[in-house]
């Protein structure tokens, strides 16, 4: 490994006046130098022998990644997703998974070793220098983007990922409520920290993933277009979250890229780099690399033509004193921001705005794709400027302005950039439609027990709200349903049932929620909040049979509804039917069952009186899942069903525990703490229970009345 000399004047580069000498930027395998003596003097950039490396690297992390995704397929529960997003989960729910430690231990390597993860472990950092590779094949070497207050993006977006929630829940929300201030829209769901609890092993492995009509358009985003928008690792410099943590944390890190007494300023340690790092200028101003923007690559150690770069362990770059003078720095050759400073200010609010607008854009766009969408927007919105202001202007390879005069690529260029602010422009009018019918529906103070009950009439200031926030929600649908947005998402759906029915309007209400069922599966809440609506109209035991009938063949999946099916057609003297309706369920306790299936199948066993074998199932079952709540709560029912009311509270108590946002269980405890009189205990839990529920958002009523499934 090269070690760093004391720095002569080999090292120190060659000068002129004081100033550094700008070294030519050589294409791999390209030449400098011109001829002496009627021979050329080539200069040739060897090919890097760490990118082969690198490439295996990154390929078996593909690979690794596959095999995940097969075994879960094959085995229906698998390791939680290893993935750095995750981490979000543990720090607002407490569930500590896989991506949680995979990101602690990607932190605490960078703190070590500075951004080898990024450089060895990322899959888009491989889609970025694949498209870079191609680029360069086709004759496109993508110059980067050189911008100051930009390059905060990538930070504020960490910020905004993984440690506003935090401040939010610990901070700001103790301070209004401690104040007597109320709660604003964006604060009324913070809820407190449940507690760490892991988490490891899940069954819905996708579920915090895209479908792949969305991944592949992500990909795209931020693998290809940010590279040929922005430059190499374009999306890593501008709105990577991750690397919002990464670039900081590599400037308190000992790992660097190092240089000994055999560097001769060639320069082809900077044309090698794929991230834009400056290395032979670096390398003699500080004898390292101190750039947070190096990745740890190594390409620019492995084409040094006198292996004179190495990684070594040195002084963190906020406290390395630089080799070089002030005079010498301040004329060294160092790009400068493309944008002035005023362009540098309102490029800045552009790039938030236009993620702020593209984020859920046709309920489908996730927060990484908005972030790489909108800084190819602010790219080409600030491109778009120069076009019109200056007489020659060029992007990557194309001559968009000459002269004064506007090329044809010119015309195609300003054109995209007007249609993607254009669509970046409605797609932010359908969200703030959104919003405010969001804020107004949050406003609405009558409980769901008042809507759903008969007799019911909207109170003046309620139906108002309602009904403004069901225009908004309107104007923010589908040209084809009298707005000029798109369709609507399960969940708003479902609020403009809500809405509805705070107005007064059932079948307008079931009308939406209907929708809201052919929009996405139901869970069985849901479903009895339909049979509800429909009592409410008039429909009677019959009816509500129809109806748990047909969403069970739509989706056998509800075993509350498959229950209540059961009873109706228990107390109708349909016995052979109500076993035939419960028998998928009760299949689920003879073999090995997960979670899921072990309550649900208990529940059948209760159901149908074989309380001693529902408490077999899931006892054997919390031995293997000790920690989930719903197994310990469902074991306290089968105990309080037989009499043991002293084993039902402790499992109770440990559900509570395992799940403390759950104002059922603690409504639960609650009861069974009066039981066995202690009043205390009761007032407490029952405090909590209500706590809760005040906190929970109103949705649907969870209960079907007499013909919902029974306790």
């Amino acid at each position: 490994m090269a070690q760093t000399g004391s720095g002569n004047a080999a090292a120190e580069g060659r000068t002129c006046g004081g100033g550094t000498i700008s070294l030519p930027v050589l294409a791999p395998g390209g030449r400098a130098g011109g001829r002496a003596g009627g021979k050329s003097s080539p200069n040739l950039v060897r090919k890097s022998r760490m990118g082969r490396w690198r490439a295996i690297v990154l390929i078996a992390v593909h690979v690794i990644i596959a095999a995940h995704i097969i075994q879960w397929l094959v085995t229906g529960m698998t390791l939680s997703p290893v993935e750095p997003s995750e981490s979000m989960y543990t720090l607002e729910t407490g569930a500590i998974n896989a991506g949680f430690v995979m990101f602690a231990l990607a932190i605490l390597s960078t703190v070590l070793f500075g951004r080898f993860f990024c450089g060895w472990a990322c899959h888009v950092v491989a889609l970025q220098d694949l498209c870079g590779s191609w680029m360069q094949k086709l004759g496109v070497r993508p110059r980067p983007w050189r911008t100051r207050l930009p390059l905060y993006w990538a930070t504020l977006l960490a910020l905004y990922m993984f440690v506003w929630p935090t401040v939010l829940r610990e901070a700001v929300v103790p301070i209004l409520d401690a104040t007597g201030t109320a709660r604003p829209t964006w604060a009324q769901d913070a809820a407190p920290f449940p507690g760490l609890r892991p988490e490891f092993m899940v069954e819905d492995f996708w579920r915090t993933f895209p479908p792949w009509y969305i991944a592949i358009p992500f990909l795209a985003v931020c693998g290809f277009a940010t590279v040929y928008f922005l430059g190499n690792k374009g999306f890593c410099t501008y709105a990577c979250p991750y690397g919002g943590f990464f670039a900081p944390l590599d400037k308190i890190s000992v790992g660097k890229i190092v240089v000994s007494d055999a560097c001769n300023q060639c320069g082809h340690c900077t044309t090698a780099c794929s991230s834009n790092v400056r290395v032979h200028q670096e390398v003699k101003d500080y004898g390292m690399v101190v750039d947070p923007g190096c990745m740890k690559c190594l390409d620019c150690v492995s084409v040094c033509p006198n292996d004179a770069l190495g990684f070594g362990f040195r002084t963190p770059s906020l406290l390395a004193p630089a080799r070089t003078s002030p005079e010498v720095r301040a004329k060294a050759s160092r790009p400068r921001s493309d944008l002035s400073w005023v362009e540098e200010a309102w490029v800045f609010v552009l790039g938030i705005a236009l993620f702020v607008a593209f984020r859920q854009f046709l309920n489908m766009v996730p927060l990484l794709m908005a972030a790489g969408i909108a800084i190819i927007g602010a790219f080409g919105v600030w491109k778009l400027t120069r076009l019109l202001r200056d007489p020659n202007v060029t992007f990557q390879n194309l001559q968009l302005k000459l002269k004064g005069r506007l090329r044809p690529a010119g015309m195609v260029f300003g054109a995209g950039v007007l249609v993607l602010t254009g669509v970046g422009a409605w797609s932010g009018a359908v969200r703030f439609f959104r919003w405010r019918a969001d804020t107004l529906d949050r406003a609405i103070v009558t409980p769901f027990e008042l809507v759903y009950s008969p007799g019911y009439a909207p109170a003046p200031e309620d139906k108002a709200n309602a009904e403004r926030a069901l225009a908004l929600y309107g104007r923010s649908l589908a040209p084809s349903e009298g707005g000029f947005g798109w369709g609507p998402t399960p969940d708003m759906a479902i609020r403009m049932s809500w809405l509805s029915s705070v107005a007064g309007d059932l079948p307008r209400a079931e009308a939406h929620l209907r929708r809201a069922f052919s929009l996405a599966p139901p869970g069985d809440d849901l479903v009895f909040g339909l049979a509800r609506m429909r009592a409410l109209q008039g429909d009677g035991p019959e009816q509500a049979l129809e109806l748990y009938q047909d969403m069970l063949a739509k989706h056998p999946s509800l075993h509350q509804v498959r229950l209540a099916t059961a009873q109706l057609l228990g107390s109708a003297g349909r016995l052979q039917e109500a076993g035939d309706v419960l028998g998928p369920m009760y299949e689920a306790t003879r073999r090995r069952p997960t979670p899921q299936q072990a309550t649900a199948g208990a529940e059948i066993l209760i159901a149908l009186g074989r309380t001693q074998e529902a408490i077999r199932v899931l006892e054997a079952q919390r031995t293997r899942s000790p920690k989930v709540a719903m197994v310990r709560a469902m074991l306290a029912r089968g105990y309080y069903v037989t009499g043991r009311k002293d084993d039902a509270l402790a499992e109770l108590v440990a559900a509570t525990e395992h799940d403390e946002q759950n104002p059922v269980m603690w409504s639960m405890l609650s009861g069974l703490f009066s039981e066995l009189g202690r009043p205390v205990e009761a007032a407490q839990a029952a405090r909590r229970a209500e706590d809760l529920a005040r906190q929970a958002r109103p949705v649907l009523p969870p209960g079907a009345g007499a013909e919902g499934p029974g306790s």
